[in-house]
Order: structure tokens, then C-alpha cells, then sequence
């Protein structure tokens, strides 16, 4: 004869919460997948708005101040620096330069190499820096 100590033990909270788990499951993955279509339209849209963007060297508020090969920005014929190119330099230029160690188009390496060290010491709420910011997003695309 069975008593209620034999009977094996079920606890109908877990096997109540089973089905709510799965359908919640579902939901998220029902979710995720329908999130995945306007994302790459999305990156898409990133990577081209970070590749047009540009960076002035320096900024307008210190025109007319060269760059040392370090990246400051000091007075004109500083020993050891560059005038400033006549143009922003150019997003798709910036990510190569930075990423590939490539040159921006008619400049040296030291020239190049001292545009790269001020675009890096470029923090928010400097001209550039959001083109900046961008550029190191989609590198890591």
C-alpha cells in the first residue's frame, strides 16, 4: 500500500514554468532574427558616412599652427614640424594611413606619420574626433 511519502516528488513550479521558458525563448529568437535585416543596412550606412567623413589638421581654431612629428600642434617653422595640409584629410585616407601604414597621397612617411599622432591625441569635442571615432569603429568591422 502507497502512502503520500512514496510518491515520487514533482514540483509543479518548474514544470509550469517550462512552457512559459520555451515560448520565451521563441520570442527572443524570433526577435533577434528579425533584428538582423536593418542592421546591415545600418553598418553599411556606417562604414560609407565614416569613409567620406574628414578630419581638418588641426583644427580651425589653431589654423595657421603646423604639426610637430609627435602630433602637438606648435607655431609655424617649429623645428621638427609640418604645415598643415591645404585640405581635410580625407576618412578613407585617415583609415588607411592609420590601419596600413600607408602615406596620404603626395606626402612623406614623417608628414604622414605626424597628421597620424595628432588624429590619434584628438578627444571629444575636437574638430575630427567623431570622424575619428568612426574610423576606429569600422576597423574593427
Amino acid at each position: 500500500m502507497r502512502t503520500e511519502d512514496d510518491q515520487p516528488e514533482t514540483n509543479s513550479a518548474d514544470s509550469a514554468d517550462q512552457p512559459q521558458t520555451r515560448r520565451a525563448m521563441l520570442q527572443i529568437g524570433a526577435l533577434a532574427a528579425a533584428a538582423v535585416v536593418p542592421i546591415r543596412p545600418a553598418m553599411a550606412q556606417v562604414i560609407t558616412s565614416a569613409l567620406t567623413c574628414s578630419i581638418p589638421v588641426p583644427q580651425s581654431s589653431q589654423a595657421g599652427k603646423w604639426i610637430k612629428n609627435n602630433g602637438e600642434v606648435v607655431n609655424a617653422n617649429t623645428a621638427n614640424s609640418f604645415a598643415p595640409p591645404p585640405q581635410p584629410l580625407k576618412g578613407e585616407d585617415v583609415k588607411n594611413s592609420l590601419k596600413f601604414g600607408t602615406n596620404y597621397p603626395t606626402y612623406n612617411t614623417a608628414r604622414s606619420t605626424a597628421y597620424n599622432n595628432y588624429i590619434k591625441k584628438l578627444t571629444i569635442g575636437k574638430q575630427g574626433y567623431t570622424c575619428y571615432a568612426s574610423l576606429k569603429d569600422v576597423s574593427r568591422w
